[in-house]
C-alpha cells in the first residue's frame, strides 16, 4: 500500500528532483511503485517592469513529498538520485506520514494558497513610488486597496497638501 513519505533534497533542488525521480520511474518501468511526487508551492503575484507575474513561493524549501510503496528496490531507486540527502525519519527505515499529517501539510498549503491570493501585493500604509502616467516620480502612502479591479487609492504630497489619486497596480512600485 502506498504512503506520503518526505524527502529531504538539496535547498533549490526540490523541482529537479522530483524530474529526476519521475525519469528514473519511467527507465526501470517501476510506477506501480509510485503514486504522486509533490514539490509544495504557493504561487504568490508579485510586480516585475511594471506587470504582474506569478512566482512560485517554496513552502516547505528543502522538501518534497512522495506517495510510495516502500519495498528495497523503490528505496534505492529514490537514494540513487543525485541531490537527495534522504528520507525524513530514521536512516534504516523511513518513517511514513499519517493520513492526518498529509492532509494537515495540504491543508495548510491550500489555506497559504489562498491567503495569498486574497491578499495582495499592496497593503493600506505601504510607501510607493509611482512610476506611470500624470504623477511619475511622486511618492505616496497606500489609503485603500480594490484587489478586483486591482487599482490602489493613493495619498501623495502635491505642493504640500495630501492629494488621495487612483493608480493602477502596474503604475507604482514599493519604495
Amino acid at each position: 500500500m502506498a504512503k506520503w513519505y518526505i524527502l529531504h533534497t538539496a535547498s533549490g533542488s526540490e523541482k529537479r528532483v522530483k524530474q529526476m525521480i519521475q525519469d528514473q520511474i519511467a527507465k526501470q518501468s517501476m510506477s506501480d511503485y509510485f503514486e504522486d511526487i509533490v514539490v509544495p508551492v504557493v504561487e504568490v503575484p508579485k510586480i516585475r517592469r511594471g506587470k504582474k507575474v506569478i512566482v512560485e513561493k517554496k513552502f516547505m524549501p528543502g522538501y518534497v513529498l512522495i506517495k510510495m510503496n516502500m519495498t528495497d528496490k523503490s528505496w534505492h531507486l529514490v537514494k540513487s538520485v543525485p541531490k537527495i540527502t534522504g528520507f525524513l525519519g530514521s536512516k534504516t527505515h523511513p518513517k511514513s506520514l499519517s493520513e492526518k499529517e498529509v492532509a494537515s501539510i495540504f491543508a495548510q498549503l491550500e489555506s497559504e494558497s489562498q491567503n495569498v491570493t486574497s491578499s495582495s501585493l499592496y497593503n493600506v500604509g505601504d510607501k510607493v513610488q509611482v512610476i506611470d502616467g500624470p504623477f511619475d516620480a511622486f511618492s505616496g502612502v497606500v489609503e485603500g486597496v480594490d484587489i478586483e479591479s486591482q487599482k490602489l487609492k493613493i495619498s501623495v504630497s502635491i505642493f504640500g497638501k495630501a492629494t488621495p489619486i487612483e493608480l493602477g497596480f502596474t503604475q507604482v512600485k514599493k519604495s
